[in-house]
C-alpha cells in the first residue's frame, strides 16, 4: 500500500486537471503547447515545488530539533531540459537560504535534508541535482557571501 497517493483528474476546459490529496484539491494545467491554458500550476513547477517544499520543511524540523538560531529558510527550484532528450531535466538546480546561522550551520542543516527527504533522494538519483547553499544574516539585504554549492 502507497504511503502517499495524489489523484489528477481531467475537467471540461481542455489541458486543465485538479489534483486531489487529502480532501485538498489543486488545479494543474498543460503547457500552451500541449494546448492547455498555462494559467494554474504546471508539471514542472509542482515538480520544482515539491522539491523546494521539502528543503524548507526539513531544513526548519532539524533547526528546531537542534535549537539552532534559524529566523528564516527559503528555497529557490530550477530545472533545465536535456538538450536531445526531451524527457529528461538535465540539470535539477536548488538554492536554499538561510537567516540566523552560520554557513556551516546552513549547510549542516541542509546536509540533513538531502539525506531524509525522498523527494531529494529520488530527483538525485535520476539526475544532476546541483544544490546551492546560501547563509544570509538577519535584516536589510546585505552583499552575499559565504557560498558553497554540494554536488551528489
Amino acid at each position: 500500500m502507497a504511503d502517499e497517493t495524489v489523484t489528477v483528474e481531467t475537467t471540461r476546459t481542455p489541458g486543465r486537471f485538479i489534483a486531489g490529496a487529502r480532501q485538498r484539491f489543486l488545479v494543474t494545467d498543460s503547457t500552451a503547447g500541449r494546448g492547455g491554458p498555462a494559467e494554474a500550476w504546471l508539471a514542472g513547477e509542482l515538480f520544482l515545488a515539491a522539491l523546494g517544499t521539502c528543503a524548507v520543511s526539513s531544513v526548519t524540523h532539524f533547526a528546531r530539533e537542534e535549537g539552532t538560531g534559524l529566523l528564516d529558510v527559503s528555497a529557490t527550484t530550477s530545472y533545465t531540459r536535456h538538450p536531445e532528450d526531451p524527457g529528461r531535466y538535465e540539470i535539477v538546480e536548488l538554492t536554499v537560504i538561510t537567516q540566523g546561522v552560520s554557513q556551516a550551520a546552513a549547510e549542516h542543516l541542509v546536509k540533513l535534508y538531502t539525506e531524509n527527504c525522498p523527494v531529494f533522494g529520488t530527483v538525485s538519483r535520476g539526475a544532476d541535482v546541483s544544490v546551492v547553499v546560501r547563509a544570509e544574516s538577519a535584516g536589510p539585504p546585505v552583499a552575499r557571501t559565504g557560498s558553497h554549492v554540494v554536488r551528489t
